[in-house]
């Protein structure tokens, strides 16, 4: 093992390192940018010892290997300093897989001759895992390492080795026990590339480059220095990680991705193509993404913040990640129109070729490090519990399907376990499909038990006898009623009692937060609610006219009502009592639900406010009301994800369970992607203040994403079921039939992904 001498910073002193970080960006600001490619691979090497000469490098790794040792905040705000500076990352992105390990498992010579030239990009490394024959099935690999006193002589073939060609060190697992498939007896070992016996013949890729190769060894001394960890243990060493590490990675990441949709969205707008109504939806679901990865991350860790395991977030985001990059050079090509018929280097490509080379390099995404296919039975095996399609056994679910995949805050896992246990007493299937021949009733004793705990005022002033919780726990209690069909109007209600709270209209709020049933009358279109056409009217004490379709009616106790003053034609919200109205009941294809059509015929009705308060309190309420009908359908499909799952695990053919079909437990793992990521743009657009300049955006797309998930799980557990799940007695139409309600609500999905586009390409412009 070649000798060095590290002289890597040891600073324990990190307080000041955000001005420290801040007057070095700052300088990289002002210098001038390279020019061709040679010159920001050269710029990049010297920038990272440039950080690591301040002693701004490394900012998870521990103090005692030379790393920064920041607390998980702080290495957000390092990533979001970094990204917004534009500074170039780590050329060598292998490092940071094998660093983890190095700290971990090696010893402090390893750590001391490796970890410095590593950071600085001194020396590169490349990863020898996968083999002709063991690509992501890793536990089928060959070569071989047979120890010949203080050496190993290895003897094999690695294949798509990215960098091989540059590296000077490969990480590399090699079979020293018994040949065969398996995973006890494989070793880890650090080999340098130049090493006697080692030939690297470089592989030609789609993109037209030559990123990675194939290596070949024979008969290659390695010391037995140069193992890592312990003989045979090689498998689990490759496992390791650092949590706090791979947590922020996860947003570093994010940041990346943040400037090149802004990127795409600038291309969009360059290209003429920003008004087509496919290219808009299209540009909605990347920034979708990017939102779900984001939030997935945040979550997982917070978790890690707390102490907590995240989950199997870390394969959900894995998954997302690599179709996601391979969706929005997708999109980007296309925005190039007829240009896309041009090679990368061609006169008149669009931006010199950079999408058309980014989109063949994405079909890598999906394949390096573990193909899609592997990723997802990752998911159904390792997080979902689904039997092994190896015919391997069955292992327990990271959690239970349908629960949220990292841990909530201790308060709202207390919410989720007292009020799902509480709404799951009170309903059965057989019970809710009989309300089919009651339209217009729900069930009063649920509904006195959610009031006893809080609800619908759960978020409400306690000044008013509210709860005064924050508005994701609302959104998880919404979550979890509808995750067991609760047949009670909470979500009308609840969003009555939002408007009348906008409003100020505090002495009808106490009534509803005190237990009376409400529903906000006002027409709806598939763009929301339509406040400027074909409302009732209101002469100063009365209430004329009818409204279709409103959502909660033949339940609701109090109509908070909007209207046109017959005066002066402004608009306002009254409120009045259902038993001065007529109403009548119509049948809602959520057999859980009521809905009813709202006459007025000189009602007496109370004004609450008017002009242009009422827009105001509108604009307001309609950001928490989409919130809690997205809620409410995540809920639908964590339970459609549930149901699937366990009937995956229990239904039998051709002697196997149809889980281990990877048919059907693939579908599975995307219902768990779609589900956990709806769940999580939901709270993240919960947790941010209606003041926040993204708040209303983030509640576009989150509302968008969630409604459309709950259809797509609802209809592929009805699939999942086949002939069982098409039945009437089965719980899977009653879910497609909320979620559908659902979807037409408060407006269509394609609608509110078209109204955050208008703001994000006002944003780029």
């Amino acid at each position: 093992m070649v000798e060095k001498t590290s002289t890597l910073v040891r600073s324990t002193d990190t307080g000041d390192w955000r001005s420290r970080l801040s007057v070095l960006l700052d300088d990289y600001r002002r210098r001038p940018r390279p020019a061709t490619s040679r010159e920001r691979f050269d710029a990049s090497i010297a920038w990272q010892s440039e950080l690591v000469d301040a002693g701004l490098a490394a900012p998870g790794w521990p103090a005692e290997v030379g790393g920064m040792e920041l607390s998980l905040e702080d290495q957000l705000d390092y990533y979001r300093m970094i990204s917004d500076a534009g500074a170039p990352k780590h050329p060598c992105a292998m490092s940071f897989i094998v660093a983890p390990t190095i700290i971990v498992h090696g010893t402090q010579e390893q750590k001391d001759r490796f970890l410095e030239p590593l950071l600085r990009a001194d020396e590169f490394w490349c990863q020898g895992f996968s083999e002709p024959g063991a690509g992501s099935d890793l536990a089928s690999l060959s070569t071989r390492a047979v120890r010949d006193g203080d050496v190993y002589r290895v003897t094999g073939q690695k294949i798509w080795t990215t960098k091989a060609d540059k590296a000077d060190w490969i990480f590399a697992l090699v079979r020293t026990g018994p040949a065969g498939r398996g995973t006890s007896g494989i070793t880890y070992l650090l080999i340098p590339m130049d090493s006697p016996g080692i030939e690297i013949r470089p592989l030609r890729d789609a993109a037209g480059g030559h990123h990675f190769a194939e290596v070949f060894f024979d008969d290659v001394e390695v010391p037995v220095a140069n193992r890592l960890g312990e003989e045979g243990q090689g498998w689990s060493i490759m496992r390791t990680s650092l949590g706090h590490e791979r947590a922020t990675a996860f947003l570093a990441d994010e940041f990346r991705y943040r400037g090149t949709v802004d990127k795409v969205f600038r291309l969009a707008l360059d290209q003429g193509r920003a008004d087509d109504p496919l290219v808009r939806q299209e540009l909605a679901r990347i920034e979708t993404s990017v939102r779900s990865i984001a939030a997935n991350s945040a979550r997982a860790l917070d978790a890690v913040l707390r102490g907590e395991d995240p989950g199997g977030v870390a394969s959900v985001n894995r998954l997302v990640k690599s179709e996601f990059e391979q969706h929005l050079h997708r999109l980007a090509l296309r925005l190039t129109g007829n240009a896309a018929v041009l090679g990368a280097r061609s006169e008149g490509v669009v931006e010199k070729g950079r999408w058309t080379y980014g989109y063949l390099m994405s079909r890598a995404t999906t394949i390096g490090a573990g193909t899609a296919e592997i990723q997802r039975n990752t998911i159904a095996e390792g997080v979902l519990g689904l039997p092994s399609h190896r015919g391997e056994g069955r292992r327990a679910p990271a959690v239970t399907p349908g629960r949220p995949l990292t841990p909530p805050e201790e308060d709202e896992a207390a919410l989720r376990e007292v009020l799902g246990a509480a709404v799951s007493s009170y309903v059965e299937t057989e019970k809710l499909l009989a309300r089919e021949q009651t339209p217009g009733e729900y069930d009063g004793a649920l509904w006195d038990e959610l009031v006893r705990f809080g609800l619908p005022g759960l978020a409400a002033p306690e000044s008013l006898g509210g709860g005064g919780a924050p508005l994701r726990l609302l959104c998880a209690a919404v979550e979890e009623a509808a995750y067991h069909l609760a047949p009670v109007p909470l979500v009308p209600t609840a969003i009555a009692l939002e408007v009348l709270l906008a409003a100020g209209a505090d002495e009808q709020a106490r009534t509803v937060i005190e237990g009376a049933t409400a529903a906000f009358v006002a027409p709806v279109d598939d763009h929301g609610w339509a406040v400027d056409h074909a409302l009732p009217v209101f002469d100063g004490e009365r209430l004329t006219g009818t409204v279709v379709r409103v959502a909660g009616a033949p339940a609701a106790d109090v109509l908070v009502v909007l209207a046109t003053d017959a005066a002066t034609g402004d608009p306002v919200l009254a409120t009045a009592s259902s038993s001065g109205a007529s109403i009548v009941v119509q049948n809602s294809i959520d057999i859980t639900a009521t809905v009813g059509v709202v006459g007025f015929d000189g009602t007496p009705a109370t004004v609450v406010a008017s002009g242009a308060r009422v827009t105001t309190a509108l604009a307001a309420a309609r950001r928490i009301a989409q919130l809690l009908v997205a809620a409410d359908s995540v809920g639908v499909a964590n339970r459609a994800l549930a149901l699937a799952v366990e009937w995956a695990g229990q239904r039998e053919q051709f002697g196997h369970a149809i889980g281990s079909f990877q048919a059907i437990s693939h579908k599975c793992a995307y219902l768990l992607v779609g589900a956990e990521g709806a769940r999580g743009q939901v709270l993240a657009a919960a947790d941010r203040d209606g003041t926040d300049p993204d708040a209303v955006l983030s509640a576009e797309l989150a509302s968008a994403e969630a409604l459309s998930t709950a259809v797509r799980s609802t209809e592929d557990c009805i699939q999942i079921h086949g002939g069982i799940g098409f039945t009437w007695e089965h719980t899977a139409h009653l879910l497609l039939r909320r979620a559908i309600a659902n979807e037409a609500w408060l407006g269509r999905p394609e609608a509110m992904r078209d109204r955050a586009v208008t703001e994000l390409l006002d944003r780029v412009r």
